[in-house]
């Protein structure tokens, strides 16, 4: 048996340990308030009208027969968008409009053209019925390949492609062709022994949480609004509500209730500003959710992609040269996750010579979202296959042609300073020195598979605040909103600081006006980045504890 790696002596008392987790009896009771529990007197409900067509114009809405029945008690369109009416706004803030609810052109079956609330889910559902849209169906297209083509109809009519950071006169559902490049790829070519060129193609993929999308919202007479929904981040949300709403951040404040899962899909918003324009017609509070037909037709998946690799390498195992065009479908508006693609393809080898071409395309689908390591497991998925096939070829094992080409601290990145220290070569050889991988397989139909992936470490803002009560228990408020476990895991870390026991440390989430800036859960920050300021926070405590003590002592 491999031995572990010893990456830390100290010794922790609670860090490490299995506590019961804060949330737990909560949520296995069914007592935890997630967004759709959300309830208050006088509250309505909101639904939304989705266009049946991938692509059409709107030529006409009118919600005169909505707005007659019984019951129903505000209609908004595209029309009443705050962006759409201001005539000067960016196109940024236009995008973010735009993916909300439509107001020229709906752009994916699926895409939001009017909203009603009402004081039934069933009286709205049925006032949906009455609004009538009439279209122009327009030529269509959901493939990336297809999309690129000359002669492919427009998603937007006046995007042109940033071709290799020039802004061109030229129409397009290529919003963006960027490049990447390291040494010379045809010198490399060269020297290799083995090439291996290969296509292929991915399919979007939803991140299926278990709970679909809501919002509640109330705007007052006086200008505030207030939002209730499951988020991965509620200063991100309030960000992106700031900007499609067109009000100032201090108008918002966002309150993050329980979060059924999202893996990246619960960064952006859908209906939460639809409830704002909503509850602001209305004089009401109103709350929406989606369906799971919805949750599939209307939020962000993955990129599809279309992947040409090319790889090399010489009779040692050696990789001399990589050439690859990447083409990630964007959904209907500019924004896939190809960038972040690009960067991880090739980041765990060490290779001389690279050429990477990246293409973002819109195409008639819902505007991509994050699924956990966004853009990098499609990448992988080719650039692995392609360095299997290499090893197979030359004959050498899987994993000691990975460690033959394996990235270190030193080697030289396609668009960043070179690594420091990490633990690729670590990895691969606790791998292949484990049991699971030196034992041998028995039955025909049994297989072991290797790959090397690469994402990136990030720390950005996080908030967190400590109060100690005077039975010697404390409170813990901080912003990240809890979607794994963050609750313990930072109780945890407060705890071992103040020489406590993790059960008596109160976490809670707080809201946008309970705590300072905090950026999303994403991007696997939040343990080390808000655990840090947990840390700092109990550190503080501490000092401020041991200074009172010995001014009394």
């Amino acid at each position: 048996m491999a031995e572990n790696i010893v990456l830390s002596n100290t010794e922790y008392k609670v860090v490490g340990t299995r506590p019961i987790r804060h949330d737990g009896t909560d949520k296995v009771t069914g007592r935890a308030k997630y967004g759709a529990d959300f309830q208050a007197a006088g509250m309505l409900f909101g639904k939304v009208l989705r266009s049946p067509h991938a692509h059409a114009r709107i030529k006409s809405i009118d919600v005169s027969k909505a707005l007659a029945m019984p019951g129903v008690k505000a209609v908004i369109t595209g029309q009443d968008m705050p962006i759409v009416l201001k005539k000067d706004a960016d196109a940024s803030a236009k995008t973010a409009s735009e993916k909300v609810m439509a107001s020229a052109k709906a752009l994916y079956k699926g895409h939001a053209v009017a909203a009603v609330a009402a004081t039934g889910a069933h009286i709205a559902e049925t006032a949906l019925d009455l609004i009538d849209v009439q279209y122009e169906v327009l030529p269509s297209t959901t493939q990336v390949l297809d999309a690129m083509k000359d002669n492919a109809g427009l998603l937007h009519d006046d995007m042109t492609t940033n071709d290799l950071g020039e802004k061109t006169e030229k129409h397009s559902n290529i919003a963006t062709h960027f490049r990447y490049e390291l040494g010379d790829v045809k010198t490399g070519f060269a020297q290799a022994e083995v090439v291996v060129e290969r296509e292929f193609n991915t399919v979007t993929v939803h991140q299926g949480y278990i709970e679909p999308q809501n919002g509640s919202a109330l705007w007052d007479v006086d200008g505030q609004i207030t939002v209730w929904c499951s988020t991965q981040g509620a200063f991100t949300a309030r960000e992106a509500l700031a900007m499609v709403l067109d009000q100032p951040v201090s108008k918002i404040k966002v309150v993050p209730m329980e979060i059924g899962g999202g893996f990246g899909g619960k960064i952006p918003i859908y209906l939460e500003p639809l409830a704002a324009l909503l509850s602001k017609k209305s004089g009401a509070l109103v709350k929406m959710a989606m369906s799971r037909t919805e949750v599939f037709e209307s939020t962000g998946p993955t990129s599809g992609a279309n992947i040409k690799l090319k790889m090399g390498a010489d009779k040692s195992g050696k990789i001399v040269a990589a050439e690859v065009q990447l083409a990630y479908d964007a959904g209907a508006f500019p924004g896939s996750q190809v960038t972040m693609g690009a960067q991880c393809m090739f980041s765990p080898y060490s290779i001389d010579n690279l050429l990477v071409d990246g293409y973002d395309v819109v195409a008639n689908k819902p505007p991509v979202a994050a699924y956990r390591a966004p853009g990098a497991p499609i990448a992988a998925f080719a650039g692995e296959i392609v360095v299997d096939e290499l090893a197979e070829k030359l004959g050498m094992d899987p994993i000691e042609i990975r460690l033959l080409n394996a990235s270190k601290e030193g080697t030289v990145r396609l668009e960043a300073p070179p690594f420091p220290v990490i633990g690729n070569v670590e990895c691969l050889e606790a791998a292949r020195n484990s049991e699971q991988y030196k034992t041998k397989l028995t039955g025909k139909h049994r297989g072991r598979g290797v790959a090397s992936g690469f994402w990136f470490n990030i720390g950005l803002q996080s908030s967190a605040a400590i109060s100690v009560n005077a039975d010697g228990t404390i409170n813990l408020v901080e912003g990240s909103t809890d979607i794994g476990g963050s609750r313990v895991s930072l109780a945890m870390q407060a705890a071992e600081v103040l020489g406590i026991p993790a059960e008596d440390v109160r976490p809670s989430v707080g809201d946008t006006e309970s705590v300072g800036y905090t950026f999303l859960t994403g991007g696997s920050r939040t343990t080390f980045a808000t655990g840090w300021a947990a840390h700092n926070c109990a550190q503080e405590i501490r000092t401020k504890m041991i200074e009172r003590a010995a001014s009394i002592w």
